[in-house]
């Protein structure tokens, strides 16, 4: 693909060998060709569940040391392929890897571009990106205020993306009324700019909404949202992720008011459209299973919730298998139906498994979020723990 897209054919990589020695260059479009192509390989990936992200890094991983063989450690394009390993780590959860891997290339791009080039500015913000999911609030941070300073007088979305970034890390720590003013910034700016329906804005927009939505302001958090839905409704139609995604959203706002009829509305119109474009089977679809499980066990539907987590546990036990982390959570939710049924022994038999199984694994991954928004960064709903990503 990667080829295809720059009009090239494999001869033509022996030749730039010889005309770029260690390669210490790449132009921005081929840059930008390599997160588009990133982009679209993990989006078809996830289309077809976790295992094949695996598969793909695998792939990825004998791909990197043929090249590195060929063209050296830092030529572009396996230090390009790093960068793609490095987003597979992230679409798997492995997010400390991931770090490890962002780090050596900004390291390798300093030392053969200098700290003043754009890749190595672009380098630390991956870095800041990975301790941002790792929950390294104060080293993200650091490093967003850094970049932000060397490239404020530019404007522009770089700067909006940081701002965005921030506003994220002040959100992760309750600091409400910083993240609320940047938000505001960003909207105000993309809105004067690219317009109300830009993905941008409402991606911007959500993620205000969200920080109303957790400071109880309901009444301003739903306008938001129900204006982000429609426009992706619009735009984009009503089975599209971003679409999806609003959605789950505005269902978060509903069930924190105890709304739960319109929550329960919205939750089974995301699963039913899931199952219909995705499957049964994929992690999307049984996300928003359990999501709708938890909305019937808030309100002591215990029936239903068992019915959906039973469902969710067996699939995952048969496409991933029974030791693997999905598997162990979709357990965990499954005894507490059963627990407040009566069912004590079903109940803490699941349990008894789960933590045996949490001990014997070296280490137990986050749930990766289900797919990407439109910057190439994880955006998925799961209402227990709130949407939002920075640009």
């Amino acid at each position: 693909m990667w080829l295809k897209k720059c009009n090239k054919h494999l001869n033509d990589l022996e030749i730039e060998k010889q005309v770029v020695p260690q390669a210490r260059r790449m132009s921005w479009t081929t840059y930008e060709l390599r997160d588009h192509l990133t982009f679209n390989l993990i989006h078809e990936y996830r289309t077809w569940g976790l295992y094949k992200l695996e598969e793909a890094y695998k792939e990825y991983d004998r791909e990197v040391v043929d090249l590195t063989r060929e063209f050296g450690e830092l030529h572009f394009i396996p230090l390009g392929l790093y960068g793609t390993m490095a987003d597979l780590m992230d679409a798997l959860g492995e997010f400390a890897k991931s770090k490890t891997l962002r780090m050596r290339i900004r390291d390798q791009i300093k030392n053969t571009d200098g700290v003043g080039h754009p890749y190595y500015i672009r380098s630390i913000l991956n870095v800041a990106q990975s301790h941002l999911r790792l929950g390294e609030f104060i080293e993200a941070q650091q490093l967003f205020q850094g970049v932000l300073k060397l490239t404020e007088s530019t404007q522009g979305s770089a700067v909006t993306s940081i701002k965005g970034n921030l506003a994220v890390i002040f959100s992760k720590q309750a600091r409400w009324k910083e993240a609320e003013e940047l938000f505001l910034q960003i909207v105000d700016m993309q809105m004067t700019v690219l317009g109300r329906e830009h993905p941008d804005t409402l991606n911007s927009m959500a993620n205000l909404a969200t920080t109303y939505n957790s400071q109880g302001r309901w009444m301003e958090a739903e306008e938001l949202e129900l204006q982000v839905m429609e426009s992706h409704k619009m735009i984009l139609g009503q089975e599209h992720p971003h679409t999806l995604t609003a959605m789950g959203s505005l269902a978060s706002i509903y069930s924190k008011q105890g709304r739960w009829k319109e929550t329960e509305k919205l939750e089974v119109q995301i699963m039913e459209t899931f199952k219909k474009v995705l499957g049964q089977e994929n992690p999307d679809t049984l996300t928003c299973m359990e999501n709708l499980a938890a909305t019937y066990r808030d309100q002591g539907r215990w029936k239903e919730a068992e019915e959906l987590e039973v469902q969710v546990m067996d699939t995952f036990q048969r496409v991933l298998g029974q030791e693997h982390p999905d598997t162990v959570n979709s357990m965990i939710n499954l005894a507490s139906p059963y627990s407040n049924q009566g069912r004590m022994k079903e109940a803490e038999e699941l349990d008894v498994q789960a933590i045996e199984m949490f001990k014997t694994q070296e280490s137990t991954r986050p749930r990766p979020s289900r797919y990407l928004d439109q910057h190439g960064q994880p955006r998925m709903y799961i209402r227990q723990a709130g949407a939002m990503e920075g640009g």
